[in-house]
């Protein structure tokens, strides 16, 4: 049965929720269809709930959160209600099973869209629908709970998401002192005990973070672009070692690329990365299991890189690297059987593009590096750095890598290192106005081999708070450390790895603190906080 005309059942989606596409398909699935239309990232949550009444068109309306996966007949039973209930029934509530709770909830609702129209949500309230119930009883309206169980709330939980979870919930315990809710710590810590699991952790420790503070942390209802990033990524670097590195084995290099950040930071005096260093690092990070291997310059022209590469496979350390290309057809047999794969820049796709481009004639050189690798069997990729300049050699490009073989291409967007320059970054950057010449990228048969798109952005759009990657260390051949390598260069004061032998630091901490800091945490530099999905 086609309800659509009389049914409309809202998706409240925010961020990389992992039960999204599970949510979505169940709706699919329905034993009756509605019109299903998704509201993503309006934040705070309050915001999102208005949404409905704005766009609702149907006499009756659903409200799903993402993490909710329905039963095959959950529509049908939820229609069924209202359309049946009294006049005076304005919203009747169905339960769900809570997966790591193990107990029953109320948690989706269906409306009449008539007399909820009259009673907009509370943006400023804590609990919105809360408030707005109480108004709708006092204008003589009624809502109902039922004890149908319709289907699964959260069966799937990242450590962040569980943790911010029970954040909120007794955020919200300050606020109301829902008696329910008085015991979640306790029972939080008890199911830790019987089940010592990483998620049952950073549930129990979610739910702490904001106990322990008897003043409220989070003013107002959910926002996801106000996420307790900050604290659980406090508490994650402290639990989670790192395991992942970035290795800048060279300052030197044979090209002159334009926007390179050798352009415009101070990385010319960097030293080589040596055999001691890799030892040294690895011995005091011991948990590093992933290194990639690049450099500020050309990673070919490090003297140190095969003792390095050596050592590396000697440790089982899963290893990438990372070179402009045109050296692979001198290095490539001296380094293929210590390499998992090896990433070509490759950011013009003819001779005299790439040499407008790289300030070099090392075209012919690099093509054939590619040719070298792909006959090798070693796992190559191609990666091309877009901008507004060279979007339109994208095709020829794709082209290209289909000719010599490669099945996997990186579409990256370029990292603005121009200071304050913010005229050129819009200048060069793609952005949503892009969007149509992306589409019909993607639509080129020769784009199935393309792994990751360019994110595209929006001056005025909210950006996300950084998910900075704790578990990841960068270091230069000086010994420098930095906890980010999509831009931060390593630190060059105080920052050298032999002063410091343990993860947590007070330089270390200090750097946290920089980038959890205000200023920092919409990073503009990175295209980490503009992406979607």
């Amino acid at each position: 049965m086609d309800l659509s005309n009389e049914l409309t059942t809202f998706v409240i989606s925010s961020g990389n929720n992992p039960n999204y596409q599970s949510c979505l398909a169940a709706l699919k699935q329905q034993s009756v269809q509605s019109k299903i239309d998704i509201i993503k990232d309006y934040h705070p949550m309050s915001k999102a709930f208005q949404e409905m009444l704005v766009r609702c068109k149907t006499p009756y309306y659903i409200e799903v959160d993402e993490d909710m996966v329905l039963n095959k007949n959950a529509v049908e039973i939820m229609y069924a209600g209202i359309k049946n209930s009294p006049k005076d029934i304005a919203m009747i509530g169905y339960q769900l099973h809570d997966t790591h709770f193990d107990f029953i909830i109320y948690g989706i609702k269906i409306y009449k869209y008539n007399i909820f129209k009259e009673y907009p949500y509370n943006l400023k309230s804590m609990s919105c629908e809360m408030e707005q119930l109480d108004r709708l009883q006092k204008g003589g309206y009624k809502y109902t709970l039922k004890l149908d169980i319709l289907g699964e709330h959260s069966p799937l939980w990242t450590d962040e998401s569980i943790f911010e979870r029970y954040f909120n919930l007794m955020e919200k315990f300050k606020e109301f002192h829902y008696v329910w809710m008085e015991t979640i710590p306790q029972k939080l810590c008890n199911k830790l005990l019987q089940v010592p699991t990483k998620q049952n952790l950073y549930a129990f420790l979610g739910a702490y973070t904001s106990i322990i503070k008897r003043e409220k942390i989070q003013m107002g209802e959910k926002d996801f672009t106000k996420s307790k990033m900050s604290e659980f990524s406090r508490i994650e670097s402290f639990l989670e070692p790192p395991n992942t590195s970035t290795f800048y084995m060279t300052s030197k290099c044979n090209f002159k690329c334009k926007y390179c950040k050798r352009q415009s930071q101070s990385m010319l005096n960097c030293k080589d990365m040596s055999l001691d260093l890799a030892r040294g690092i690895l011995t005091k990070f011991s948990t590093i299991k992933s290194v990639c291997v690049c450099g500020f310059g050309e990673t070919l022209m490090c003297d140190n890189l095969i003792p390095i590469l050596q050592y590396l496979k000697q440790r089982k350390i899963f290893v990438g690297l990372i070179t402009n290309g045109s050296l692979l057809k001198f290095k490539l047999a001296a380094i293929k059987n210590y390499v998992n794969y090896i990433s070509i820049s490759l950011n013009m796709p003819n001779e005299q593009l790439h040499r407008d481009f790289s300030g070099t004639n090392t075209f012919n050189d690099v093509i054939e590096g590619i040719k070298m690798c792909v006959s090798s069997n070693v796992e190559t990729y191609l990666s091309f750095i877009c901008s507004k300049e060279n979007l339109q050699h994208i095709p020829s490009f794709l082209q290209l890598a289909r000719n010599l073989k490669v099945t996997t291409v990186h579409l990256h967007n370029l990292l603005p290192h121009f200071g304050d320059n913010d005229e050129l970054f819009w200048k060069l950057v793609l952005t949503k106005q892009d969007e149509g010449l992306i589409k019909k990228l993607k639509a080129d048969p020769n784009a199935s081999i393309v792994s990751h798109f360019p994110i595209l952005i929006d001056k005025n759009e909210i950006r996300r708070e950084c998910k900075f990657p704790w578990r990841m260390l960068s270091f230069d051949g000086n010994g420098n450390i930095s906890l980010c390598a999509s831009v931060c260069e390593p630190k060059r004061e105080n920052g050298n790895i032999g002063d410091y032998v343990l993860w947590q630091n007070d330089y270390c901490m200090n750097l946290r603190d920089s980038i959890l800091g205000e200023q920092n945490k919409y990073c503009r530099r990175c295209f980490r906080n503009w992406e979607q999905n």
